[in-house]
C-alpha cells in the first residue's frame, strides 16, 4: 500500500507483552499488526529497529513548556515550534498547562491552543489545556501568583467551561475551597478530569470532591500537603488528602520525574499502593527547560525564575516565595529514566507511567499510549536509558537523530 510502514527488529513493547524481536506494521497511521516474524510482509516504507526498543509515544499531561515555549504566554505559532521540541524526547500528546492569571488571559490563551491543535503536523501532539490556577490553596501556592488566586466563583467556572470548555481536558483545584464539590460536578458532567492539587485539604474534603468526580492528583507530594497533628491530642495525627487518594483506587498519582520535586522513596512506595493503571509520571516543566544552568527568564509580568540544577525557581523580593519551585526542567525521556532508577522497575513497566497510564487517566486510551493493533501509531525508538532516536505521529517520522 502506498502508505504503510514496517519497524522490524526491534525489541517492541506492546500493551500485554513484550517481544525480544518483533515487528509493528502501521497502514494509514494505525498499528495493523505486531507479531514476531515479519518476512514476506512488505511496506512502502521501512524502519530497521537494530534492537533498539520500541515503545508507546510518551504523554506529558503537565506541562508549562520547553525551550522558548510558554504555554501560558506563546503565540500559536510559538506553540506549534515547541511541540516539535516535545517530539524531539519522545513525546507524542501533550496537555499544556497554564498559571494561574485573570480569567479572561487564560481564556483567551486557550484559544490559541483550539488553532494550534489545527495546524501544521505537529497539532496533532497538543490534547488541550490543563488548567492549573487560580483556584489554589494560598499557602501551597508554590510559583503561582498570589494576587491571582481565586475561590471558584460560580459565575467565573461558568463562563470558563462556556468559552473554553471545548479545548479543557483537566482542571487542578483544591478541595478545601468553597465551591469545589459543585465545581467538580461541573467538570465530570462535561467529560473533564477533575484533579486535586496545590492544596491541605482534609481528608474529608478530598474525599467529598472523589465521590463528586475528582480523579487524579497534581504532583503528588509538592505542594499538597498530607498528614496533620490533631489540635486536640498532641502528637496524634490526623489523615489528610494523602490518605483519601491512597484509599480510592479510583485516583491516578502523578510525580514530576526529579526528586527535588518528589524524593526517590515516594517512587517505590506509590509503585507498591496504587493500582498498576493509575500511577503517571509528569515533567512539569517550563520555558527554560534544556537551557544553560543558571539562565534567568522573565514572564510578561516581570516575574522571574531561574535555571538551577533541573528544576526552576523563583527569583522574588517577598522571601516567602523566592526561592521556590515553580517547575522542573526535566524532559518526559529523563523523568522515565529517574523513575526506572528510583523504583527499581524494569523498562516495560516505567514506560506504563508515561504512556498508557496517563492516556487512561485522561480517556484516550481506546486510541493512543500503547502498542495494540487499532490504536493510533504514536511510536518512539529508543535505547535501553530512554535516549530517543526516532518518533512516530501517526506513524508520520516527527523526529529522528542524525
Amino acid at each position: 500500500m502506498a502508505d504503510d510502514l514496517l519497524i522490524y527488529n526491534g525489541r517492541i513493547i506492546a500493551e500485554t507483552h513484550f517481544l525480544s524481536s518483533g515487528y509493528v506494521y502501521v497502514r494509514d497511521g494505525r498499528i495493523a499488526s505486531v507479531g514476531e516474524e515479519w518476512a514476506g510482509i512488505k511496506a512502502a516504507r521501512t524502519i530497521d529497529a537494530g534492537e533498539y526498543l520500541v515503545s508507546p509515544g510518551f504523554i506529558d499531561m503537565h506541562t508549562h513548556g520547553i525551550g522558548g515555549l510558554d504555554f501560558m504566554e506563546s503565540d500559536v505559532e510559538t506553540i506549534v515550534r515547541g511541540l516539535r521540541e516535545y517530539a524531539g524526547f519522545g513525546v507524542t500528546k501533550v496537555v499544556g498547562s497554564t498559571l494561574s492569571n485573570p480569567l479572561e488571559r487564560i481564556i483567551a490563551q486557550a484559544g490559541r491552543f483550539r488553532e494550534a491543535e489545527n495546524v501544521s503536523e505537529y497539532g496533532d501532539i497538543l490534547h488541550g489545556v490543563h488548567i492549573e490556577g487560580p483556584w489554589l490553596a494560598p499557602r501551597c501556592r508554590g510559583g503561582h501568583a498570589l494576587e491571582y488566586l481565586r475561590v471558584p466563583e460560580k459565575e467565573d467556572v461558568h463562563r470558563l467551561l462556556g468559552e473554553a470548555g471545548d479545548v479543557i481536558k483537566t482542571v487542578t483545584f483544591a478541595p478545601e475551597l468553597p465551591n469545589s464539590v459543585w465545581l467538580t460536578e461541573q467538570l465530570s458532567m462535561r467529560g473533564i478530569v477533575g484533579v486535586m492539587g496545590h492544596t491541605e485539604a482534609s481528608f474529608e474534603e478530598a474525599e467529598r470532591v472523589i465521590r463528586a468526580g475528582a480523579r487524579h492528583v497534581t504532583h503528588m507530594y509538592d505542594a499538597t500537603l498530607g498528614y496533620k497533628e490533631d489540635p486536640d491530642e498532641t502528637l496524634a495525627m490526623m489523615p489528610g488528602m494523602e490518605t483519601a487518594v491512597l484509599m480510592s483506587d479510583q485516583v491516578s498519582i502523578e510525580l514530576i520525574g526529579w526528586p527535588v520535586h518528589a524524593p526517590e522513596p515516594f517512587f517505590s512506595f506509590i509503585a507498591k499502593v496504587k493500582p498498576v493503571n493509575k500511577k503517571v509520571t509528569v515533567t512539569d516543566s517550563l520555558v527554560g527547560t534544556g537551557k544553560p544552568e543558571g539562565t534567568v527568564l522573565s514572564d510578561k509580568d516581570g516575574r522571574k525564575v531561574y535555571v538551577c540544577l533541573g528544576v526552576l525557581r523563583m527569583i522574588s523580593d517577598d522571601p516567602e516565595i523566592n526561592g521556590n519551585l515553580t517547575g522542573s526542567a526535566v524532559t518526559m525521556n529523563v523523568a522515565l529514566r529517574r523513575l526506572r532508577d528510583y523504583a527499581g522497575i524494569p523498562v516495560q513497566e516505567a514506560v506504563r507511567w508515561g504512556s498508557i497510564n496517563p492516556a487512561t487517566t485522561l480517556g484516550i486510551d481506546g486510541e493512543t499510549g500503547s502498542i495494540r493493533v487499532g490504536k493510533a501509531a504514536d511510536i518512539v525508538l529508543m535505547d535501553d536509558d530512554f535516549n530517543v532516536k526516532t518518533t512516530l505521529l501517526k506513524g508520520r517520522t516527527v523526529f529522528e537523530t542524525g
